[in-house]
């Protein structure tokens, strides 16, 4: 890896859209990287940071000084410098340092942390060890549904466009892992150490079970299904707990207004959990949401002309079937015109 491909995978660092082999090879590089790069590679962590306006909230300033200290304790063994000291209105620090890879049992120079990062999921700051997301695993726009194991033995199944965070292995009383996107998880079952599951603005709480959550930051909803087991939505102080064939159904209005967490009854599981047999399965879906769904899996971009009409979606396609074809079956419905050009898809009505 050289000083560009080091500025392109800190681009996929901040939104989550790298694999863990990208993140080995960046620890690598960082190992053998001057000073002079090092900060460059900095500055365009800091900047991206800014641009994409991620949490602002970080460690306690008590956690700082202990991590100063600790740093610099090191550093002084070493004969090093730190190039860059914890900002802690942003929350987030770069540090150049080789005592960092042992300081941080592998995690490398890079250290991003906001306040869920630090203190764990919703809790408060405490002096108890914290396990660290240090791993992430994703799908792009347009690629297949992926399959692999978690360190406990869980089985996660993630959609397109989907990128779970998790650690290297589950040490602490509590199985921690973050999603962006759609994932099915069927959960080791361990009573001792509950598995918690966090998404957007909630947590979902698992002691073992099948489980369907469907949360990309596009959506204007974030949807969890249980398919067996038993689990808990929580979301504040509001708590929702779920039988098989239920989904919680969290809203996420343009007002940024708080709503209740809903209870849907009976759902259809077929249709839900249709993207992990390699369908997209439409039921009276809206055309926004239609088309959120096709941009994924083709790895398209959508755009809208005019003023659109309220229409609604029922059908079933196979994910392997020409999206063009798609698009004529949604003209034909409902007479919705569409133009395109390279990726992008143009929709009038």
């Amino acid at each position: 890896m050289n000083l560009r491909e080091a500025k392109l995978f800190v681009a996929r660092f901040v939104t989550g859209d790298h694999t863990p082999e990208e993140y080995a090879a960046f620890l690598q590089w960082l190992e053998n990287a001057s000073s002079e790069d090092l900060g460059v590679v900095a500055d365009e962590h800091e900047a991206l940071q800014e641009r994409w306006a991620l949490s602002t909230a970080g460690p306690s300033s008590e956690w700082i000084e202990q991590l100063e200290q600790k740093l610099d304790r090191a550093d002084a063994k070493k004969g090093q410098a730190i190039i860059k000291r914890i900002n802690a209105r942003r929350g987030f620090r770069w540090i150049a340092a080789a005592s960092m890879l042992t300081f941080l049992a592998g995690g490398g120079y890079l250290w991003y942390s906001s306040r869920q990062a630090v203190t764990g999921l919703g809790q408060e700051a405490s002096n108890k060890p914290v396990e660290v997301l240090s791993k992430s695993f994703s799908t792009p726009k347009g690629g297949d549904q992926q399959r692999f194991e978690l360190a406990d033995g869980s089985k996660v199944w993630l959609n397109a466009a989907s990128t779970l965070k998790y650690p290297a292995s589950f040490s602490g009383k509590e199985r921690n892992v973050e999603l962006s996107g759609e994932a099915y998880f069927e959960v080791a079952k361990n009573a001792d150490k509950p598995f918690h599951i966090k998404i957007r603005d909630a947590k979902i709480e698992v002691l073992g079970t099948q489980i369907n959550v469907m949360a990309y930051e596009d959506e204007p909803v974030s949807k969890t299904t249980l398919v067996e087991g038993a689990i808990k939505v929580v979301r504040g102080a509001e708590q929702l707990s779920l039988q098989p064939g239920e989904q919680a159904e969290i809203a996420y209005p343009l007002s940024g207004a708080i709503t209740p967490i809903k209870l849907i009854r009976d759902v259809n599981q077929g249709s839900v959990l249709s993207w992990k047999s390699g369908y997209l399965d439409f039921k009276n879906d809206d055309l926004h949401t239609v088309m959120r769904e096709i941009a994924r899996c083709y790895d398209l971009e959508v755009k809208y002309e005019g003023k659109i009409r309220e229409m609604h979606f029922t059908g079933n396609f196979s994910r392997k079937a020409d999206f063009h074809e798609i698009l004529q079956q949604l003209k034909d419905l409902q007479h919705i015109s569409f133009s395109i050009a390279g990726k992008t898809i143009t929709v009038t009505s």
